[in-house]
């Protein structure tokens, strides 16, 4: 049994005013620290799909280990991410979806998720911080097969809510899963946040 990751960073970032996946976080790209994260965890697979400006994304993030699409109707919308991911995922029993301006989700998150859905093999799992669900989230063959046939701008949430009876929910007590970054406010915040393990707030 195997669980591939989809790293989903193919979005514009209207709000942002930067390319987001580079902006810097203590010495790496966000990016960066999702890729890292993904290639030191269980997955099997891992497939960073990209989209908007990414030409010059690619040559400023280490992605060896991984593999690498562009979608290029990323404009139209999430859907067309997940579709890409999953073009080349169907045959495993799960896939992970990672979002790519979440660079607090740690390696452990990653293997506890993944754990917790080959020993029960529910149709997702989804991580749960004090009563709130966030990501990453891993869904099963069915979900696989529902969300290829998403359109417009629709991720796989939509289907975790249509199934939520059978989505196993996993209380974990890391706020890093309901973290991402939408609006350099955002960014600004997680500037200031303790580096995991360490005295020290994070640096540009």
């Amino acid at each position: 049994m195997s669980v591939r990751g989809v790293i989903l960073a193919a979005g514009l970032g209207r709000r942002m005013g930067a390319v987001k996946q580079l902006l810097p976080l203590h010495g790496r790209p966000l990016l960066q620290h999702v890729i890292d994260a993904a290639r030191a965890s269980s997955l099997e697979h891992v497939l960073l799909v990209l989209g908007n400006a990414h030409g010059e994304i690619l040559p400023k993030i280490d992605a060896s280990g991984i593999a690498v699409a562009v979608n290029p109707d990323f404009a139209a919308g999430q859907s067309t991410s997940v579709r890409t991911g999953l073009r080349n995922g169907l045959d495993a029993d799960g896939v992970m979806f990672l979002l790519g301006d979440q660079p607090l989700v740690g390696t452990a998150l990653i293997d506890t998720l993944v754990e917790c859905f080959l020993a029960e093999r529910p149709m997702a799992v989804v991580p749960v911080h004090q009563g709130q669900p966030g990501n990453p989230a891993v869904i099963g063959r069915e979900l696989m097969r529902q969300a290829s046939a998403l359109t417009g701008d629709i991720g796989a949430r939509r289907l975790l809510k249509e199934h939520a009876r059978h989505v196993r929910e996993v209380e974990v007590d890391d706020p890093a899963l309901l973290r991402d970054v939408d609006t350099m406010d955002d960014y600004l915040a997680l500037l200031a946040t303790r580096q995991p393990g360490s005295d020290e707030i994070f640096r540009p």
